[in-house]
This record gives structure tokens, C-alpha cells and sequence, in this order.
């Protein structure tokens, strides 16, 4: 299946104020509750079009400064929204603040509370997976080292992805290592210059679950860090395998239009 990755293409989340400044409860709890109706109009819109979706790690605004999980309002709609999670593979992927790996311990510790709210928020949503990166290069053991302090439930949704500073195989092996599973991301792969990873020992970190990856096509040049607007034909090719073994989310920045392009080459490729 295709995964839509956080919002339909023109309509974003709010934040209800502009700055930290500038912060209003009342506001803030406006636009959180915007973005709760936006995500179940975005799951309603995978469904009916058979795609997984990635929740937008945005929906709950400066969630550390207000209690946002014990308000009425906020639970009633994240309890419609897990009442989907049976129907359709929910995932959240924190933004790049979250570095388990850092040599600050402040930054450490703020990871952890950013991380420890987005697992209650997955958790109260019905989210099957948090997707996270190492983090900091050549910090793999100092990774090992905080993960290890994780609770039992946050290292049974959490998966790891290769990034621009892992190369797949690094994160292949850190994930055996600690037996998570390991989201394959291959422009990742490719701007990294790591395109022999072992397939079938990244979709047996999943055991018995569907694996999940990434694809998106460089916005410039091929292996532009940047994403373009749609998935190339020529990755489309050249990746057709993928989207036969893995659930894949499509990084692109026309999201459901990009979705449907891609999705009307891969039939063609297919055949």
C-alpha cells in the first residue's frame, strides 16, 4: 500500500499562534482541535483510497506547555481517531529535534520529552509505529545507551530509518542489534551512496509484520536532499520492486496528487 505523509496537498496544520511569545491556550486549543478534525478528514481520505497514512507529528501545538492530555475535548477526538487504527496503519515520525544520540545532556533530556509526549499522543491515537533516525553521526553506542532507558511500550512502536548521516546498512545493523525494525528509506540510501542493503534481512527485522519504507525523488538533481514534487517515472521504475514487498509512504511535496500519479505508474510498471 501507498501511505499519504501528513497532509493533503494545498492545506496544512495550525499552530494557533506565530511565535512562543505570543502563546494563547485558548488559541492553541483551537487550532489543535482543527488539527484533530484535519487528520480524521486525511484518514477518511486514505481509507476510501486503500493508503496508509503518517499522522502529523505538528497536530498538538507547544504540547509541553499546556495539558493537552487530560482535556475532555482533545481525548473525545483522538478516541474517534483510534477508533480507526483497526482499519488502517497509522505512523508518526517526531520532527529532527528528537536526538537520542547528542553529546549535550540538556538536548538529551529535551529529546526525551518531546519523544515521551509524541508516545502518548501515538498511544492515545492508536498509532502502530514511531519512526525516529540515530541521530548524531558516529553516535550509535551513545544511542544504544538512552534507548536503553526507554519504557517497555515506547521500544514496541519505535522503528529506525537510514538517514543522511546512517547508511542503511548502519542502521540495519544497529537495528538487529536491539531487534527493532528498520523503515527503509532508498533516496536516503541513494544520497548516500549505500544502495546494496540486504533487502531480506531489513524486511525480517519486521518478522511477521508488513515492512514500511520511504521514496522520493531529489527536487534539482537525483540525489538532492531536497524532495520534488512528484516521484520520478524513472524511480518508479527502478524501485517497482519496493512497492511489492513494503508498505511505502511517498515523500513528495504534491502529497495525494503525487500519491495518485504514482500509483497510475506503478500499475503500468506492474504489468
Amino acid at each position: 500500500m501507498l501511505g499519504l505523509v501528513c497532509m493533503l496537498d494545498g492545506k496544512g496544520m495550525k499552530k494557533g499562534v506565530n511565535a512562543l511569545k505570543n502563546f494563547n491556550l485558548e488559541k492553541v486549543k483551537e487550532a489543535a482541535l482543527f488539527n484533530l478534525d484535519y487528520t480524521l478528514e486525511c484518514i477518511k481520505f486514505c481509507l476510501k483510497n486503500n493508503y496508509i497514512y503518517r499522522v502529523s507529528s505538528s497536530v498538538i501545538p507547544y504540547p509541553d506547555l499546556w495539558n493537552w492530555r487530560e482535556d475532555r475535548d482533545i481525548l473525545e477526538k483522538l478516541k474517534l481517531i483510534k477508533e480507526y487504527s483497526s482499519k488502517i496503519r497509522l505512523i508518526i515520525h517526531p520532527d529532527q529535534f528528537v536526538v537520542l544520540n547528542s553529546d549535550s545532556e540538556k538536548v538529551i533530556e529535551k529529546s526525551l520529552k518531546i519523544l515521551e509526549s509524541q508516545v502518548q499522543f501515538a498511544k492515545l491515537a492508536g498509532i502502530s509505529e514511531l519512526i525516529l533516525h540515530i541521530g548524531k553521526k558516529d553516535g550509535v553506542e551513545k544511542f544504544i545507551q538512552t534507548y536503553k532507558e526507554l519504557d517497555s511500550y515506547t521500544k514496541s512502536i519505535l522503528v529506525l530509518e537510514n538517514c543522511h548521516y546512517y547508511k542503511a546498512s548502519e542502521v540495519l545493523k544497529l537495528c538487529e542489534k536491539i531487534e527493532t525494525p528498520m523503515v527503509l528509506d532508498v533516496h536516503h540510501a541513494r544520497v548516500t551512496k549505500d544502495e546494496n542493503y540486504d533487502v531480506e534481512k531489513i524486511k525480517n527485522s519486521w518478522k511477521n509484520k508488513k515492512p514500511l519504507a520511504h521514496i522520493s525523488s531529489g527536487k534539482d538533481y537525483i540525489d538532492d536532499k531536497s524532495h520534488s514534487d512528484y516521484i520520478s517515472e524513472e524511480d518508479i521504475k527502478k524501485y517497482i520492486w519496493l512497492f511489492k514487498e513494503f508498505d511505502v509512504e511517498i515523500e513528495a511535496k504534491k502529497k495525494e496528487k503525487a500519491l495518485k500519479k504514482a500509483a497510475d505508474m506503478i500499475n503500468i510498471y506492474s504489468l
